[in-house]
């Protein structure tokens, strides 16, 4: 499952560069509510053969709708880029128009975005605000939000969980697929373990055995990372910042 990996990695990528292109055009004001960023879900597992398993094809394809009909989500964990670890923790809705994401790019600075359909807001650290060379306005932010310009709108399809899934189960199919199904507890949750062809080490991604709903996606040797995913077609909770937590541009 390589290029899910590969995948995975680049829509990560393209996460952080769109919250960059938001953050940086010369800015707006404010209006206000907030917080939150999901729990990470590390959780000790057990890896066993499983007889009675459905074929792969099988739990691929009931995966992948499971997780393409779901009207809300969330992901969290890190996937590593060039060399460099991107941490990630993502919640948001399929349509990608509400969105609460926190992305740390190592040597390249830490920023959250909440998307809401009246607005966008951006919190970001010193070292983000230098390599997108923000306006001085903005690099005075501190631990303030701005509010995005209204340009920023046209982000919220990046930001879209539907669309970061169609592009990660857009790499996989089920040749890739070793055909041996494990079965492992992941966080309490009973999966289903789908590996590639090579082993576990080029790819694993793990499904529950009651809901057929996505858990957790780890990479490969070349491309390394984990996500946990969880709160599937949940009320996120996702609120604008405080108006005290705003920093008006202008």
């Amino acid at each position: 499952m390589k290029t899910f990996t590969t995948r995975v990695l680049a829509v990560s990528g393209a996460i952080a560069i769109s919250l960059g292109a938001a953050a940086c055009s010369k800015s707006e004001t404010p209006p206000t509510t907030s917080t939150g960023t999901t729990s990470a879900a590390a959780g000790s597992s057990t890896t066993s053969a499983a007889s009675d398993a459905p074929e792969p094809a099988e739990i691929l394809s009931k995966a992948k709708t499971s997780a393409l009909a779901a009207k809300s989500g969330a992901f969290i964990g890190q996937v590593d880029q060039n060399g460099k670890t991107i941490k990630i923790d993502f919640k948001g809705t399929s349509d990608g128009k509400t969105a609460d994401i926190t992305i740390d790019m190592e040597g390249d600075g830490k920023a959250r975005v909440i998307s809401l359909p009246a607005a966008v807001y951006i919190q970001a650290d010193s070292t983000f605000w230098k390599k997108q060379g923000a306006p001085a306005s903005v690099q005075q932010a501190g631990d303030k939000f701005i509010q995005a310009p209204s340009s920023a709108g046209a982000m919220t399809e990046s930001l879209s969980l539907k669309t970061f899934l169609e592009k990660a189960f857009g790499a996989v199919t089920p040749t890739q697929l070793a055909t041996e199904v494990a079965s492992e507890d992941v966080n309490g949750v009973s999966c289903w373990v789908l590996t590639d062809k090579k082993g576990k080490t080029e790819g694993a991604l793990y499904v529950s055995k009651d809901k057929f709903e996505v858990v957790r996606f780890t990479g490969s040797k070349a491309s390394p990372g984990q996500l946990d995913f969880s709160q599937w077609n949940a009320d996120l909770g996702i609120k604008a910042p405080a108006a005290a937590d705003i920093m008006k541009i202008g």
